[in-house]
């Protein structure tokens, strides 16, 4: 069981620590990297969801006014959060709190030379 609590703390996503799906892994990737705007293609390479899945999800994540479509290039779309949508600012806060609570736990537990980036675990040296 300890084993568990690890792998969920690793993964640094608070809202699919407690959903468990691509949808919730995607939005923690939008809102973690926030400024940016990613095309379907990058969001599926940078938060490991299958390009698939991707593609089903941001319609969804768009009919629901929590990710912008916008054109890039005539016809290539990318997404952005939906900063401006009151659920996002909810879930925003979820997640950051979320998140400082974990630093808040580490530091606590003696592991302050350790970063969580990504999934990948860093050690200060």
């Amino acid at each position: 069981m300890e084993e568990d609590i690890n792998a969920d703390f690793l993964k640094n996503r608070p809202l699919e620590r407690i959903f468990r799906n691509n949808i919730a892994r995607i939005i923690d990737f939008l809102i973690i990297n926030q400024q940016f705007k990613f095309t379907s293609k990058e969001l599926s390479n940078l938060s490991d969801t299958p390009l698939r899945s991707v593609q089903r999800i941001m319609p969804q994540l768009v009919k629901n006014k929590i990710v912008k479509e916008n054109k890039f290039k005539g016809r290539i779309k990318n997404y952005e959060l939906n900063k401006n949508f009151k659920l996002v600012e909810i879930l925003s806060l979820y997640s950051i709190e979320t998140v400082n609570i974990f630093v808040d736990e580490a530091i606590e537990k003696g592991n302050e030379g350790t970063v969580l980036l990504n999934n990948k675990l860093l050690e200060s040296q």
